[in-house]
């Protein structure tokens, strides 16, 4: 399936750096922008996508109204890392996730600066390009810890700000690139080994958890929340060796 997709894909890729100095468009709320290319992007994503796979519901970020299929379900975000593409910070990402049933059976993530295509279908492992990749096996204390900020709900900046202090105490050190996906596939690829979010939507995560997954790592929601497909929520991620130290930390952070 997922050869079907991949050219799509890197076409879209191409697209959006052809439109690097698209106009910006203020979408209310805290630093949340839209440009023309991820309107682009996305409208061609789905047009090439409904030629393959006819009758698919899409759950689109830049779309006004999302729920998911009874069947197959595109979750897409155009450009993730909105504020980087416009920036020129070159790390941004497009995201697609293919759910069957509301159950993942593809994630594709492609970051067209470096031309990584992070991929993986049910059950056939994880890959960036053509070369398999696997969480990696550091310990916690020897973990980097990717945060995301949270950056459109500042209620949840406290929390996010004590936990990252935390980990600091705990972990080798943070990271952030502005990109939820590209930060949940480095954990998929070993490069860092957890990845937490306050508030995430759908489309920044059901592409790259999935990666993860069939990377050998595992994800969930924390702070009392189930994990969904269908709204925002708390995302955690996190290679096998420090999935227990690390859902604890954040749970000590949620409790206080």
């Amino acid at each position: 399936m997922y050869k079907e997709f991949k050219g799509v894909l890197l076409k879209a890729g191409a697209l959006m750096l052809s439109m690097a100095d698209a106009a910006v468009h203020d979408k209310g709320g805290h630093a949340n922008f839209v440009t023309d290319a991820d309107t682009a992007v996305q409208s061609y994503l789905m047009e090439e996508f409904e030629k393959i796979l006819p009758g698919a519901v899409y759950f689109a970020e830049e779309k006004e109204e999302n729920h998911l299929g009874p069947d197959y379900t595109f979750i897409i975000d155009p450009i993730d890392g909105t504020t980087n593409f416009f920036h020129h910070c070159r790390s941004s990402a497009i995201s697609v996730g293919l759910l069957h049933k509301k159950k993942p059976v593809l994630g594709m993530v492609l970051n067209p600066y470096t031309n990584e295509l992070f991929h993986a279908e049910r059950g056939q492992g994880a890959f960036c390009n053509e070369s398999p990749i696997r969480v990696s096996e550091r310990k916690f204390s020897l973990g980097l810890v990717n945060m995301g900020a949270s950056p459109y709900y500042p209620e949840a900046a406290e929390k996010t700000m004590r936990a990252g202090k935390l980990f600091l105490s705990r972990c080798c050190d943070l990271r952030r690139s502005g990109s939820a996906a590209l930060d949940l596939c480095s954990v998929a690829a070993g490069r860092t080994e957890m990845f937490y979010e306050f508030r995430l939507s759908p489309w920044d995560y059901a592409a790259a958890t999935f990666i993860i997954q069939e990377a050998g790592g595992a994800f969930g929601s924390f702070n009392g929340e189930t994990f969904t497909y269908e709204h925002p929520i708390p995302i955690w991620a996190s290679s096998a060796v420090c999935k227990d130290e690390f859902v604890q930390s954040l749970e000590e952070i949620c409790q206080e």
